[in-house]
């Protein structure tokens, strides 16, 4: 593991998600390694190249960050999109709870997501502006299987601990159940497991399949076999977890529908 400082002249930059309107990635690389991860086909340099091992930190991110929320447009802003906000190094840098109370302190609103129940850390800050945040914790399977995929994040039992946390404090959390990948956490029970925190928290659960990219693939191939992603399968799959959701009373939306929801409102 190797983690190196760098400096930035840019802190936000415009969203391609339809959700957000600003990205802010405190991180480049992550040091979860996770072998599906999108991200890696959009990380250059050591951090991309050696996926898990290499991170680079934004040693003057906040000061950056304060500059620029004065002079732009108060949005939605995503925590972050490529890298994870709570990996290893913030537990020294604590860069993200810092451009939490910056963004929020300047009228942003601020979306988090993570594979960390450190964020926990950051529980004062996050009641603090609770009408301001929102935490979104990625679970794809409750079962230690998991660590074969995302062999450095916090195991989903301590995430579903930090939804509860979270949940019982009155910050807005919600659960990201994937990718859903073929064969490995498609299953009614790996479903339902998940499904049933989502509903025991009154978290809502969003939920994704795997969406091939060239490097994610590769990796995935190499790291636990080659995955192929059909319509036939993804519509087989989505039932399922509509009728668990339903028949468990959780609150679920397809990410899919939601980036098509978000969309529409931002037209």
């Amino acid at each position: 593991m190797k983690v190196y400082e760098i400096r930035v002249q840019r802190a936000l930059s415009p969203s391609g998600l339809p959700e957000y309107d600003y990205a802010l990635n405190p991180y480049v690389g992550c040091l979860h390694g996770c072998h599906y991860c999108y991200a890696i086909d959009y990380t250059k340099g050591p951090p991309g190249k050696m996926w898990g091992s290499v991170v680079y930190v934004k040693a003057n991110l906040l000061e950056v960050l304060r500059r620029e929320v004065r002079r732009l447009k108060p949005g939605v802003v995503g925590l972050s999109t490529i890298t994870d906000p709570y990996q290893p190094p913030e537990a020294f840098y604590k860069l993200s709870r810092g451009a939490i109370e910056v963004l929020a302190e300047a009228g942003f609103h601020v979306s988090v997501q993570t594979k960390s129940g450190m964020v926990v850390r950051d529980l004062d800050v996050l009641k603090r502006y609770r009408e301001m945040v929102d935490v979104g914790i990625t679970i794809t399977t409750l079962r230690d299987k998991a660590r074969i995929l995302e062999p450095m994040a916090a195991h989903p039992l301590a995430r579903a601990r930090a939804v509860e946390k979270l949940a019982a404090e009155g910050v807005r959390v919600w659960i990201f159940m994937g990718p859903i990948i073929p064969g490995f956490n498609d299953s009614p029970q790996d479903i339902e497991e998940v499904v049933r925190v989502a509903h025991s928290t009154g978290a809502e659960l969003i939920y994704d399949k795997y969406r091939p990219r060239p490097m994610a693939d590769a990796r995935l191939a190499a790291n636990y076999r080659k995955v192929e992603v059909s319509e036939d399968w993804w519509a087989r799959v989505k039932k399922a977890v509509e009728d668990i959701c339903a028949k468990v009373g959780a609150r679920c939306v397809d990410a899919e529908e939601e980036w098509a929801a978000a969309r529409r409102h931002r037209r």
